[in-house]
């Protein structure tokens, strides 16, 4: 029997609690406290480099008198965009998208939808009916998105937050806690209990006194690395923010044959086989409780290594990614293909999950999955998955995709679009009416096109430029930055959408012409339809101070123009 829940869209006693976020708005966005230092500082300063540099050094100032007074700052992310409010009778305009609330005593973090903030403070309602749209921006329904009461109380409690507001969240958070646990009750069975044999040590390690290769992983995975190397001749080393550096709890050094062992006991029987004969094999396997891995077993100089990058239990959501929301929209295509570009490590896979899984929690549809090897595992929510491994569950990427398309999905998921085999069928299902997901290692999204069609031999180019022209509807390319106020990351989007746009052009022609070049216009041009450019999105970050200005230089594709908006945030115009 369920139990009865209040609605909790409606006004509850969170008078402390709107007061508390309304004065994190009004005191604690971590840009204005540094523009009332760095405009001051740099009255009469003109250097480019030394307008970064202190403008540098005043974010860690701000940042640290935070830290000694143990209160909270906030980044109030995509400032520009506008959200009507979705309590009747409310017509506010509510700017951005995200606000993000930092400890900077222990760097944890919460990442909250400005409509819930806007609905706590004017309406005292713990979140917000969540509209659901396409590209042409028709309603394709709503979900109801609620405060994330936990994460909210294990960043701020420890702070200079009133013992009130605890109190009255603590109050409604087993109703909303409920809510969100039944809301897929349908369609999730229960987690099953963690069976962890054969993850203990084995002969092998307890002879040479070693750790079990598992509980190598979850040290590595509880210190917070996102990559991890186990090498002959060196300690397991983790890769923490983009920095390669040993754990410091294992200090042994590994021997050729202490690699291999590990190697060989992520593999099958039949994977060592082929192993030994290819020097090369891709797999991935979860280790129950801690995470799932993909893993490179390698041969290099006569030993065994292998690299092995972290993939969550859960995809993170799209809000804690940090993701422009025009993402969210491209699930609810109906067909067409959307890739998701970026050099190796820049959070491809980890986006198209989190895209997926917003799929998967507000569609009610069949999604397939072709990859080599299988990286993220869904759980069955609104939506149902077929997952399949290349060499495993398909003998063949062509075998698999022709089979694809008689399984009924909705939405294809292809791991990369690595060769001729795989863009032909990625096309092929995107015109006989599938929505198409891939991944591709470019690091724009214009070239991503050119790239595509340059696969091919001259005499097919002109087929396969139109097939392109008629099929893709979205081109997004990301990279990952060293945030500069606390330790990880954020994700730089350059985002090109196929459609009609503000110039009044359509990217389709300029695709069909091979006017690719024109495309840079477009997005340029076109901010108000979702897209923009990689500077868009590095400037975005400075100018919230996430990221530092060295770092948005280096990394800009166009550094004249990088140089002159942040001129203009030291009010120095354009000069």
């Amino acid at each position: 029997m369920s139990r009865e829940v209040p609605d909790m869209m409606t006004p509850q006693k969170l008078d402390a609690t709107a007061a508390y976020l309304q004065q994190l708005m009004d005191e604690s966005i971590l840009r204005n406290m540094v523009m009332e230092k760095y405009l001051p500082a740099v009255r009469s300063v003109f250097d480019n480099l030394e307008l970064r540099q202190i403008h540098d050094q005043i974010v860690k100032e701000v940042v640290g008198e935070c830290k000694d007074k143990k209160k909270p700052y906030a980044v109030h992310h995509f400032r520009n965009t506008r959200t009507k409010a979705t309590v009747p009778g409310d017509e506010t305009l509510i700017e951005g998208v995200y606000l993000e609330v930092v400890n900077p005593v222990t760097n944890k973090n919460i990442v909250i939808p400005m409509e819930t903030v806007h609905n706590i403070t004017k309406h005292r309602i713990p979140g917000f009916k969540e509209v659901m749209r396409n590209l042409g921006d028709s309603p394709m329904g709503y979900t109801d998105n609620f405060f994330e009461i936990a994460n909210f109380l294990k960043v701020c409690s420890s702070l200079d937050m009133p013992d009130q507001v605890g109190d009255e969240l603590e109050a409604i958070q087993p109703d909303i806690e409920y809510l969100v646990g039944s809301r897929f009750a349908s369609m999730t069975a229960e987690a099953r209990e963690l069976d962890r044999s054969g993850f203990e040590n084995d002969e092998y390690e307890r002879e040479r006194n070693l750790p079990s290769l598992f509980t190598i992983l979850q040290k590595m995975v509880e210190w917070g690395a996102d990559d991890i190397h186990i090498k002959a001749g060196c300690r397991p080393i983790g890769v923490m923010s983009g920095d390669v550096t040993p754990h410091p709890e294992f200090e042994f050094f590994l021997e050729p044959e202490d690699t291999q062992h590990y190697a060989y006991r992520t593999l099958s029987e039949e994977q060592i086989l082929q192993f030994e004969e290819t020097r090369e094999m891709d797999t991935s396997f979860a280790v129950p409780g801690v995470a799932r891995f993909r893993c490179n077993v390698y041969w290099a100089q006569g030993t065994v290594g292998m690299v092995l990058r972290l993939i969550p239990n859960d995809p993170l959501p799209t809000n804690v990614l940090i993701i422009p929301q025009i993402l969210k929209k491209l699930v609810f295509e109906r067909l067409g293909l959307v890739l998701v570009t970026g050099q190796t490590g820049s959070g491809k896979t980890t986006t198209l999950a989190s895209i997926i899984e917003f799929a998967n929690q507000n569609r009610s549809c069949h999604i397939l999955t072709l990859e080599n090897p299988v990286e993220y595992v869904y759980t069955n929510k609104q939506s149902i998955f077929t997952q399949r491994a290349v060499e495993i569950d398909s003998l063949s990427f062509p075998m698999g995709m022709r089979a694809a398309l008689r399984e009924k999905p909705d939405i294809i998921l292809i791991g990369e679009m690595r060769d001729q085999d795989t863009i032909i069928a990625g096309l092929k299902a995107a015109e006989t009416g599938h929505l198409v997901l891939s991944t591709l290692h470019t690091n724009d999204s214009v070239q991503t096109i050119n790239r595509l069609i340059n696969t091919f031999p001259p005499h097919e180019q002109e087929q396969v430029r139109l097939q392109l022209s008629e099929t893709i509807r979205a081109s997004v390319s990301q990279r990952l930055l060293k945030r500069w106020d606390k330790p990880g990351r954020v994700c730089s989007i350059e985002i090109l959408l196929i459609t009609p746009n503000a110039r009044g052009d359509n990217s389709r022609d300029y695709i069909r012409r091979n006017e690719i070049n024109e495309l840079y216009k477009v997005i340029e041009t076109s901010p108000y339809d979702g897209m923009q450019s990689g500077n868009m999105s590095l400037f975005e970050f400075y100018d919230n101070c996430v990221i530092s200005g060295s770092d948005a230089l280096a990394l800009s594709d166009n550094p004249e123009q990088m140089s002159q908006w942040m001129r203009r945030v030291a009010g120095k115009g354009i000069a």
